[in-house]
């Protein structure tokens, strides 16, 4: 008689537990079913957290101040040239550069030849962004931002 209360009470815990795997289970297709238009912050945090647990980012597509710099290997350097350490040194890094127009340009005629230099930059595989600042010295001076291969 003892033993066949156990019996019971084992089949009623296994039941027990089985009845909890599916509704968990049915709770976990709920949410995933759930429409995208439905979705409140709290859904979109968690959904930021499981797009963000398996991003590997690359070490190329890292930004510039968190990527490691290439190896100088000074061996090889000339001292007598000090150019070459510096463009060494700066290999792989935004560079600014900055470009006078000759002459007392127009604004319009300044925006046309800046944008012919970065035509051909860009044809070079100089990837630049360029910004006028004028009234800076009475002349029409050009910041460009290039990244150096």
């Amino acid at each position: 008689m003892a033993s066949d209360f156990r019996w019971r009470c084992v089949v009623l815990l296994l039941c027990t537990y089985m009845l909890r795997i599916l509704a968990t289970d049915s709770q976990i297709k709920a949410k995933k079913k759930k429409d995208i238009r439905d979705y409140n912050d709290a859904d979109m945090a968690r959904l930021l957290e499981q797009w963000e647990e398996d991003d590997d980012i690359e070490e190329g597509d890292l930004p510039e101040h968190k990527r490691s710099p290439p190896p100088i290997d000074f061996s090889k350097m000339d001292p007598s040239k000090p150019q070459e350490l510096l463009k060494m040194s700066k290999k792989g890094k935004t560079l600014m550069v900055f470009a006078t127009v000759s002459g007392e340009p127009t604004e319009k005629e300044t925006e046309e030849l800046t944008g012919l230099w970065q035509g051909s930059l860009f044809n070079a595989n100089y990837d630049i962004q360029r910004y006028l600042l004028s009234d800076l010295l009475k002349h029409q001076v050009t910041l460009c931002r290039a990244a150096v291969l």
